[in-house]
């Protein structure tokens, strides 16, 4: 088995951990539709922020993929390629599935209402609330890392003769930073894309929905992905210390993010897809290599042990996936019960640490569940639809 890189199952836990946590937070918080988004409070927007975790999905994704095709042998790169192919078809069916029978509320402020699944509305409700346009085309998490993996398999098919050339690297830096570049351009084709969507023009909705729809369209987030392309060929090439690689690339997003987020105005709970919007993303890209640098550093340049913190959140990058599909209709039915007993409402400490009890409940059914190899979760059942050059099982069944 090869070495598995400690550093990336961490980081994807992390995120699938603070998302179980905050979305139970968000859709519990009694006054949510009440939310200042002109003077949102510190902790409101910490919570928005903390929310928009889906760049460093992609961008462990990419790294993770990008690692596993440098591994795989000359003649079976073929066949790996086939099967990161399989493997985001297979997520994006698990991805509209989620959405639609599992997932989380779209919140209308403007009307005080939450476009709900199907599953969640009825316990919410007591009925199945109709499917909406918005929640059938919306491009969730799931979609955009089912979407990137289809992405990349097409771009290693273009440059699997040249991605093992040191030069490799620089080139897929440039190439990240000019897609992110273009990526403003998600700005006028939104309009473009909702006024479509108002004069009922299906055919542009469609061609513009998966790059412009919100909320983690292939404008930027396939970005991400190719930075985390650009940061798995550093690891592997290793011709310069990785700091002095990173950081300055870190620095540069981070301080351009920065200045223009404070030039923009202030739009950030409105979810707008403005320049404020974009600066955000901006910023987190600076963040999230930096995450993923310090992670690195720490995770995989020597001999690592682990502790018993990093090996709970570990877990969640092994088999989060199960959690993060069932997690809404879980914290909606446990509410519905306590709700039975007693009537409750939670303000903003109530709304996090229910949602922190949720996520540690999870963890803590992970640590039982490990000893299973996760068996029947819906990573198991993937691993199993898609055998061929799966590195997954192998880390299903690690003990």
């Amino acid at each position: 088995m090869t070495k598995k890189i400690n550093s990336f199952d961490f980081l994807r836990g992390l995120g699938v951990f603070f998302v179980l946590m905050l979305h139970t937070a968000f859709y519990f918080y009694v006054d949510i539709y009440d939310v200042d988004m002109e003077n949102p409070s510190l902790i409101i927007t910490l919570i928005g922020f903390l929310l928009m975790f889906a760049g460093l999905f992609a961008m462990v994704s990419g790294a993770s993929y990008t690692i596993q095709f440098l591994r795989t042998d000359t003649n079976q790169q073929r066949g790996k390629l086939k099967h990161m192919a399989k493997s985001g078809l297979l997520l994006l069916v698990v991805a509209y599935l989620y959405f639609l029978i599992t997932g989380p509320g779209i919140i209308h402020f403007e009307t005080r209402s939450m476009d709900e699944s199907l599953l969640v509305s009825f316990i919410n409700q007591g009925s199945f609330q109709p499917l909406t346009l918005e929640r059938i085309f919306y491009v969730d998490s799931l979609v955009m890392l089912s979407l990137n993996i289809l992405l990349l398999t097409g771009l290693f098919r273009l440059i699997k003769k040249h991605i093992f050339n040191p030069k490799m690297s620089m080139y897929m830096l440039l190439g990240a930073t000019l897609f992110m570049a273009i990526s403003y351009i998600r700005i006028p084709l939104y309009n473009v894309y909702l006024e479509a969507l108002d004069d009922k023009n299906y055919i542009v909705m469609l061609l513009l929905n998966f790059f412009v729809a919100k909320n983690n369209p292939i404008l930027p987030f396939f970005a991400f992905a190719l930075f985390g392309v650009w940061f798995a060929l550093l690891i592997h090439h290793q011709s310069k210390p990785l700091t002095k690689q990173v950081l300055p690339v870190v620095a540069i997003y981070l301080v351009i993010g920065i200045f223009g987020y404070i030039l923009a105005p202030e739009t950030m709970l409105e979810r707008a897809i403005d320049p404020t919007w974009y600066f955000i993303m901006v910023i987190q890209i600076g963040l999230f290599l930096g995450m993923m640098l310090m992670a690195y550093q720490l995770m995989d340049r020597k001999t690592y042990k682990g502790n018993v913190v990093s090996r709970f959140i570990s877990r969640f990058g092994v088999a989060g996936l199960t959690p993060f599909f069932f997690e809404q209709i879980v914290s909606a039915l446990l509410f519905f019960i306590i709700n039975l007993l007693v009537t409750v409402e939670f303000g903003i400490p109530g709304a996090l640490l229910y949602g922190l009890m949720l996520a540690l409940s999870w963890g803590y059914f992970l640590v039982l569940w490990e000893k299973k190899s996760y068996r029947y979760g819906l990573e198991w059942a993937m691993t199993r639809l898609n055998p061929t050059l799966s590195s997954k099982k192998d880390k299903l069944e690690a003990k």
